[in-house]
């Protein structure tokens, strides 16, 4: 899976008043903007998120959540505004979405309660969503819906770890949740509601190119993202070896790194990544220690792993829980 940040994308983030070159230097990602398109890694569009995060107002959310301002260029939310209704179009979206990023949507259809509950995550082992990420995601569904159908609709639910503000409440026009898990629930009878914005031809032009394209992003990247999901276990349990890595690929270390090599990418470099994401995570964990997280990052000393922090994001780790 992976992020394509487009020439359109990139003037929409500038639109929005945020430096793209500014937000990528953070994270760390070489600044090839002058590409037609940046492909990210997963582990590269973690960062790329984490940095959005930590910039990103809530009206600038909200910006970015709008269908309207996006929908010209992005597929995914394309050919859903296509679809006859929102729940054919919440099943295009969750298909054609990890054309641009490792989103999983899980639309679940409760005919007991007439409801149909969204859910969210990322196709990312031991990874969690930045607020930013989470919020936007769930705002999207919702003007989706409201754009396709042109009627002012509202959820049933909406909840999230993470806190809403007054603002976005506003919007979404229901009180929100705080809860461990994710969902937007619509009534079932909403989402089947006709959309205006219905284009049988422009689907039926697109959806060749649509499948082509999943099927070349499978091929590409799988076992990058394979090399990437074992290390999600691998590091936490102390066996991120090369060889060890390479043995639980049903590889050779020298076919390990060939197929790295070929991607632009070394062993080491996808490990630091990895460190890094698993770092970021367990640090927002308030019940584990410091040494703890050490361990479960692949340090057998916290000195060495402090530095390590500090080199990989720019901050100490006292300076990263104190935002």
């Amino acid at each position: 899976m992976k992020l394509v940040i487009s020439k359109q994308f990139q003037a929409f983030i500038q639109g929005i008043g945020l430096s793209l070159d500014s937000v990528l230097q953070r994270a760390e990602i070489p600044n090839l903007l002058w590409k037609e398109e940046l492909v990210l890694s997963p582990t590269d569009y973690l960062n790329f998120l984490f940095e959005l995060d930590c910039e990103l107002t809530d009206e600038q959310i909200l910006a970015f959540s709008d269908i309207g301002n996006i929908n010209t260029f992005m597929p995914p939310f394309f050919v859903a505004l296509c679809a006859g209704n929102a729940l054919e179009g919440f099943r295009r979206f969750a298909k054609y979405k990890k054309l641009i990023c490792p989103l999983v949507i899980d639309v679940e259809v409760d005919e007991v309660k007439e409801e149909v509950n969204l859910y969210l995550d990322f196709d990312i082992p031991n990874s969690t969503m930045p607020r930013f990420t989470l919020l936007n995601e769930q705002l999207v569904l919702i003007s989706l819906l409201r754009t396709g159908t042109g009627a002012p609709i509202t959820p049933i639910r909406v909840a999230s770890p993470h806190p809403y503000s007054e603002k976005l409440q506003q919007y979404i026009g229901v009180p929100t949740e705080m809860s461990k898990t994710n969902v937007v629930t619509f009534r079932l009878q909403d989402t089947l509601l006709p959309f205006v914005t219905q284009n049988n031809i422009m689907w039926d032009y697109l959806k060749p190119e649509l499948k082509r394209r999943l099927e070349d992003l499978s091929a590409e990247n799988s076992f990058l993202n394979l090399v990437e999901k074992t290390l999600f276990s691998a590091i936490p349990s102390d066996s991120f070896s090369r060889e060890e890595v390479a043995i639980s690929l049903g590889v050779s270390v020298r076919t390990l790194q060939r197929k790295l090599k070929s991607q632009n990418v070394t062993f080491m470099q996808l490990v630091q990544k990895v460190q890094q994401l698993l770092a970021i995570s367990y640090l927002q964990v308030e019940e584990l220690s410091l040494e703890e997280v050490a361990s479960l990052v692949g340090y057998k000393e916290q000195a060495s792993f402090s530095r390590a922090f500090k080199r990989w994001t720019g901050e100490t780790i006292t300076q990263f829980k104190s935002k």
